[in-house]
């Protein structure tokens, strides 16, 4: 490893401390020196985005978590984050950035098939794009993978009684 590399590595780990002290700033400067000195670090990205989804900014989370991407394809947790910043973002809910959420958390789920969290988000798009029975066979596969799970079997029920009727 490179001294840069290993330069790059100390900045990008001080930012991740600075970011579970909620030192946002000092976080996001550390992020930047480490991409400085190796702009190729996926971690980077993906920890820089983090501090953007944790600051409700979501334009410049995406942005990042789509870095960390192309940097690392992956790089599960950037897919589903990324869906996650397309769901909170109220402002620019519709049918294309619900489809892009798809996406991610398809390839999530590809990456890990076991992943119970980007199978229950993908349930929950497939119900927003009113795709019920393709939403409650997601919910299936989830429920075999965790039987205990209770937010899965409640939104299958709610599908099955009001949507599938």
């Amino acid at each position: 490893m490179t001294q840069e590399n290993k330069d790059a590595k100390y900045y990008t780990n001080s930012g991740i401390d600075k970011t579970n002290k909620e030192d946002f700033e000092g976080a996001l400067k550390d992020f930047n020196k480490s991409l400085e000195l190796n702009p190729n670090w996926a971690l980077t990205y993906f920890s820089k985005a983090i501090v953007f989804h944790k600051q409700l900014k979501f334009e410049e989370a995406y942005e990042n978590y789509s870095e960390a991407i192309n940097k690392d394809n992956n790089m599960i947790d950037a897919y589903y984050n990324r869906a996650h910043i397309l769901l909170a973002d109220e402002k620019h809910l519709n049918e294309i950035n619900l489809n892009k959420a798809l996406g991610d958390l398809e390839q999530s789920i590809e990456l890990d098939d076991k992943f119970v969290d980007a199978y229950y988000y993908l349930a929950v798009v497939k119900m927003k794009l009113k795709k019920y029975a393709d939403s409650v066979s997601v919910l299936d596969k989830l429920i075999r993978i965790e039987p205990d799970a209770i937010h899965a079997k409640a939104l299958k029920k709610l599908l099955l009684q009001k949507y599938l009727k």
